[in-house]
């Protein structure tokens, strides 16, 4: 999936004419790991076990050559509602209990990050996802408005369970984002 706004908070712009998504620019790849390292230094709060991972990551995404890069919904068509029986019926797909939704719900993480980009920007990964959608004519704009008020809902069951499997608290992870200043101006201000 395309998500660009994600190397944009990094001061990434998008290109729209790019001919595969996990392509960047020399530019961008040297962005991105200054914004990183710049963060580092001033919350170096931020430094943590996970940066060989993240790094690793990187460096397979954007920086090691790829003969041959195949996504499978260049093949076979994105229908939601048949991905969805399938899944369900026949691997039984396994639910989250505090959403409808059977994209973004394996573990607690996405409910996190999700909840930071809404409180923070204003939108998450399911605008972007409908978006796509939309764009690409699979459904309007109705029924992507209406589907994003119930999936930007804040999962707090999830993050419950994510916070007590990683031994943070909630209270104070959830205060502490809340209290972050907005990237957007809210309606009448």
């Amino acid at each position: 999936e395309n998500t660009d706004f994600k190397a944009g908070f990094a001061g990434i712009k998008p290109n729209f004419e790019k001919e595969r998504i996990d392509k960047q620019s020399t530019l961008a790849k040297l962005k991105m790991p200054l914004y990183y390292a710049r963060n580092f230094l001033v919350n170096p709060a931020y430094i943590n076990p996970s940066i060989p991972d993240t790094y690793s990551a990187f460096k397979a995404y954007y920086m090691e050559p790829r003969e041959v890069y195949l996504l499978l919904f260049d093949f076979v068509p994105w229908n939601e509602e048949e991905i969805g029986r399938t899944l369900i019926g026949e691997y039984n797909w396994e639910l989250a209990p505090d959403t409808e939704s059977t994209w973004r719900i394996g573990d607690g993480t996405a409910a996190f990050y999700n909840y930071i980009y809404y409180t923070v920007a204003g939108f998450t990964e399911f605008d972007t996802f409908r978006s796509n959608q939309i764009r690409e004519g699979m459904i309007g704009r109705e029924e992507a408005l209406k589907a994003v008020d119930e999936e930007n809902r804040p999962r707090f069951e999830s993050m419950k369970w994510y916070f007590d499997t990683i031994g943070v608290d909630m209270e104070r992870a959830v205060n502490v984002i809340n209290a972050m200043p907005r990237l957007y101006r809210q309606r009448g201000r």
